[in-house]
């Protein structure tokens, strides 16, 4: 036969089978033994399926049907139908056929709609795929699909084990996890006829499979089939709702970011079975806060559960935002995002990054300071603004004196708290050198600026400092002053001329001379010239006399 003929023989069997028939002698058993049924979406109750034409060429007296799975049934004249509204059955159907004469078996295969439309080799592939061999079994134990979370009663029929040759005199036994082994007791197999029934509720979420075996024994417990494999597989419903375990979600994105620049991945887990819709999620933004400038300032990917950027970089601007954080309410929505779907949500908190757009200014152009000479310390604070974010260098001040420090007599620091520039005198300023001081600050920012902003007139300002004038005390040239005399000098004798100088030079004030200490009481100062002469007798060898020195303090006193 070609290859067409045989697209017929698969697609339309009962064609072939009516062209031919006049000419073959009748053959016990299924005329036909193969079909390809393509999958609907619901097998519906009572419905025809498909005809199944047995003859054992002597009447099918005693003609008996049975079909693998107990949710269909074979009628006297060979209908299939189901019994009930079913959607999963698996990937084949057996039915056994056994009048007074003759037995014989048939196989019905479930395609999917685009396996009918793939190649013949494919097709021809599927027996080996479910791994049901082609040659003659004794025993036919069909994949059996079990919905998850059944309710009661309990045991509930689910399948049926068939031998060719007859349940009479002997025994079907079931055996492996979930029978005999832990957990055990949720299936077991009527022993004459094959049926197998589940005992309890399954959660395809802790088993998705059981792999049992079934063998045919006598009444003496001596196999004689077997034994045959029998999966057990749980279908799964959509009982987990999508969960996001990974959070907290927290995002960045500079601001001024292209349009469509991606923030962040939202990424769900639905612990139904992933080749189903039941964990088929979509992803979905239900709430943005806040909704200024736009309310939808970013879009996820459904599928994949990226977030990015929808708004101009114009409105990504962080300055005039109400709020630099954003928080949205994510949905995931399992069955594919329908409305009958399973949803969980999580909040994803974005956060708008500064750059340095932003020169900082100060808050205006001159500032006054006034220092007493002398006096080092903080004589001022320099403000400035900034309206980039503050926990960022691009909103920490960096000062520097520009112009009008040449003795280096000033030092300008940045207060780490508010930001100002807190200018000091490091050296003593002199009133009489110079009065007052003129200098030029420049601020900057720790990060450098964006390559379209650039500092402008208001990064710098002039302070203006006055130094006030403080009457400082005379001043001895030499000081200390030193003299060689003889002991016993006459009385009134001149020892020295002391001279003081006033540094209030604008002052014009007067000098007087004064004994500060004079142990021995042998000194006198004019008060006005400031010549030392003696009071007495100078003595070598006086205990006020340490390694022939007498020392003596003598004060200038202004009249300020």
């Amino acid at each position: 036969v070609d290859v067409k003929s045989l697209f017929l023989f698969f697609f339309s069997p009962q064609v072939l089978l009516l062209a031919c028939a006049e000419d073959l002698e009748c053959v016990p058993g299924f005329q036909q033994k193969v079909f390809y049924i393509e999958k609907p979406f619901e097998f519906r109750e009572d419905r025809l399926i498909l005809n199944l034409k047995f003859d054992d060429c002597q009447g099918n007296n005693k003609l008996n049907f049975e079909v693998s799975n107990p949710d269909f049934r074979v009628e006297l004249d060979g209908n299939l139908v189901a019994l009930k509204n079913v959607s999963e059955v698996g990937r084949a159907l057996f039915v056994h056929a056994r009048s007074e004469h003759a037995e014989d078996m048939a196989e019905i295969f479930i395609l999917e709609a685009n396996e009918k439309r793939g190649a013949l080799k494919e097709i021809l592939k599927l027996e080996g795929s479910l791994g049901i061999p082609r040659q003659k079994r004794a025993i036919l134990a069909t994949p059996i699909l079990i919905p998850e979370n059944q309710r009661p009663p309990f045991p509930r029929l689910v399948g049926k084990v068939i031998r060719s040759e007859g349940t009479e005199g002997v025994k079907f036994r079931l055996s492996g996890k979930g029978v005999d082994q832990d957990p055990k007791g949720i299936f077991r197999i009527n022993e004459m006829n094959g049926e197998v029934s589940v005992t309890r509720t399954l959660d395809r979420e802790a088993i998705a499979n059981y792999e049992l075996e079934v063998e045919v024994v006598d009444m003496n417990g001596k196999t004689l089939d077997g034994p045959v494999r029998l999966d057990v597989s749980v279908i799964d419903q959509n009982d987990n709702r999508p969960m996001f375990k990974e959070g907290p979600y927290v995002g960045h994105v500079m601001e001024g970011s292209a349009t469509g620049t991606t923030v962040m991945r939202m990424a769900a887990f639905d612990a139904d079975d992933a080749s189903t819709d039941n964990a088929l999620l979509r992803y979905n933004i239900l709430r943005q806060t806040p909704t200024k400038p736009s309310p939808n300032m970013f879009y996820i990917d459904p599928e994949k559960g990226d977030i990015v950027t929808v708004v101009s970089p114009a409105l990504l601007d962080r300055e005039t935002m109400e709020s630099p954080k954003y928080e949205l309410v994510i949905e995931a929505k399992d069955m594919g995002g329908m409305d009958v779907g399973l949803t969980g949500t999580a909040t994803a908190t974005i956060l708008i990054d500064d750059k340095n757009d932003h020169a900082p200014e100060f808050t205006k152009k001159e500032f006054q300071a006034t220092v007493k000479e002398g006096v080092t310390g903080v004589i001022v604070n320099l403000t400035v603004g900034d309206r980039d974010d503050p926990a960022t260098g691009a909103w920490r001040a960096v000062y520097s004196i520009i112009n009008g420090n040449p003795g280096q007599s000033f030092e300008i620091h940045t207060n780490p708290q508010t930001n100002e520039g807190m200018l000091s005198v490091v050296k003593p300023l002199d009133y009489e050198i110079s009065a007052f001081h003129t200098l030029l600050i420049k601020v900057e920012n720790e990060d450098p600026l964006i390559p379209d902003i650039t500092y402008g007139p208001s990064s710098t300002a002039t302070v203006q400092i006055t130094v006030e004038d403080v009457n400082e005390g005379p001043v001895f040239h030499p000081n200390p002053m030193a003299v060689t005399k003889q002991e016993n000098i006459p009385v009134g004798s001149v020892v020295l001329t002391v001279n003081a100088t006033d540094p209030d030079t604008l002052q014009h004030q007067t000098i007087r001379y004064s004994v500060y200490k004079d142990p021995a009481g042998w000194l006198e100062i004019n008060p006005t010239n400031g010549t030392v002469g003696t009071t007495a007798v100078l003595d070598r060898e006086s205990p006020f006399v340490h390694n022939n020195v007498y020392t003596a303090l003598f004060l200038a006193i202004d009249s300020g």
